[in-house]
């Protein structure tokens, strides 16, 4: 298992900045997952790791091994790319043995290391198919296999199931998280999908124009996001800003102006003051009344928009002058224009920056 560092790496494409300043820690053995939107870096972040590209700046350490100028062949690292980059001429065998003759490995050992790696991915059976013949599910797993065989440092996948369907991509992703953890490898995976990082990540870092916003893991990030950007990025929220009026230990009233009323919540920051935005999880707005109302906001609301979506209800509700997000029980049946009160749990309402 390798532990991999990014000390101040910075890359520029002209007046670009692609990657600025990042630093970052990948833990031995585990899941670390870039996220974000196209074009804010995560791509060549993966790519100044496993070697294609060099940074303006910076070091990249393997373990305590500065590969910085080493070239790929030189880090011991494997890739599976978006679009699978098999060798159509070659079986799933061929292309799953390639890395291991180049290497000139005894053929014995070539066929043992192919063998194993073929149940891994449970592709057996299928070695004398060529990926024309295989489906998109199928091909992703030879190039897994592939990357797997060669017994890398760190394995780094890029967009490896966006070409997927989603049934698949759900599949998938349940058998690399499965692999990785049997095999304990460290993996850096990139995505720009939340739902896919969230599902597989032990860590992950959410990046925005070349910087890294955020580490932590998937709950950490989930429940106590530090910029409006990722509480946006990061599942469905409403923001809404206002001014702290009150604070209490971690916990502080903050007046909003579109609902001419207060709302308590957690400060993700203990120091901020003044402006500041708060973040509600559609998930936490609730019209059941709770046992002890005590610690809830409480506020009259106004249905205006519903949608039924089988296991929940997407409403958009009114309070004041501001519109709420709310998932409400599929059960309930109210025609628009509805009157309610709904309830708010404040250890559910985070207080961050106003950026």
């Amino acid at each position: 298992m390798t532990r991999v560092r990014l000390e101040n790496v910075t890359k520029i494409y002209g007046t670009v900045v692609a990657v600025d300043h990042m630093t970052i820690e990948i833990k031995s053995g585990e899941l670390f997952t870039l996220l974000g939107p196209s074009g804010c870096g995560k791509t060549t972040t993966l790519r100044i790791i496993a070697g294609f590209e060099v940074p303006e700046e910076g070091r990249v350490f393997f373990d305590d091994d500065d590969v910085t100028f080493k070239k790929p062949y030189e880090r011991n690292t494997a890739m599976v790319f978006q679009n699978y980059a098999l060798w159509p001429h070659m079986t799933v065998y061929d292309n799953i043995a390639y890395g291991l003759r180049l290497r000139k490995l005894p053929e014995n050992e070539i066929r043992r290391r192919v063998k194993l790696v073929l149940e891994l991915v449970k592709l057996e059976g299928l070695e004398r198919r060529y990926p024309l013949q295989l489906s998109g599910g199928q091909q992703q797993r030879v190039a897994l296999a592939r990357a797997l065989v060669v017994e890398p440092r760190v394995l780094l996948l890029d967009e490896p199931l966006s070409n997927l369907d989603a049934k698949l991509r759900i599949e998938m992703r349940e058998e690399i998280k499965r692999i990785q953890r049997r095999l304990k490898i460290t993996t850096i995976y990139v995505t720009h999908d939340q739902l896919e990082a969230m599902s597989i990540s032990d860590r992950m870092a959410i990046m925005n124009q070349g910087k890294v916003l955020q580490v932590g893991t998937p709950r950490e990030i989930y429940f106590y996001p530090r910029s409006i950007f990722v509480a946006g990025f990061i599942g469905r929220s409403n923001i809404l800003f206002g001014k702290i009026t009150e604070k209490h230990g971690s916990y502080a009233k903050v007046y909003i102006d579109e609902m001419k009323t207060e709302l308590e919540g957690i400060l993700v920051e203990p120091n901020l003051s003044g402006k500041v935005a708060v973040v509600i999880r559609p998930e936490n707005i609730t019209v059941e009344k709770p046992s002890n109302p005590e610690g809830y906001n409480v506020l009259k609301a106004r249905l205006d928009f519903q949608m039924f979506v089988g296991e929940k209800v997407e409403a958009r509700l009114k309070v004041g002058d501001a519109s709420l997000v709310a998932y409400l029980p599929n059960r309930l049946e109210m025609p628009l224009g509805s009157e309610m009160t709904i309830y708010i749990d404040r250890d559910n309402v985070r207080i961050i920056p106003p950026y």
